[in-house]
């Protein structure tokens, strides 16, 4: 199972309770798609991607648009080959790669706003 990006709380941390008002994909990644358990229902995954799709925000339009893709094409890989393991870390990918994109705005946010305290890292992560 691909671990999640630097720089994230790790999946056992307390924060990702609060956390998932903020940011409720990354703790549907945390909380659900990250655990082996899941059945991988990739049709609700699909429809709840679409429906968190912002509508006046292009980059993350883009991302979460290769995030609808790769878990379409579950089990497939962007290759083609059919390999569930493989295919998922894609998925994950490029869910973590909106996760990156909201991480560093809701950090640039608190930082802006004077609150950003001990657990803020700097600036180039």
């Amino acid at each position: 199972m691909k671990e999640l990006p630097p720089g994230f709380p790790p999946v056992t941390s307390a924060k990702w309770h609060s956390r998932r008002l903020w940011d409720p994909l990354g703790y549907l990644r945390v909380r659900t798609l990250a655990n082996p358990n899941w059945d991988r229902d990739t049709r609700w995954l699909a429809q709840t991607l679409t429906r968190s799709t912002p509508a006046n925000d292009a980059e993350l339009r883009s991302l979460y648009g290769a995030a609808i893709d790769a878990t379409k094409r579950f089990p497939r890989t962007t290759d083609g080959h059919i390999d569930d393991e493989l295919a998922w870390d894609e998925v994950l990918t490029a869910v973590d790669a909106i996760l990156t994109v909201t991480q560093r705005r809701h950090l640039g946010a608190v930082r802006a706003t004077g609150r950003s305290g001990k657990d803020v890292p700097p600036e180039d992560l």
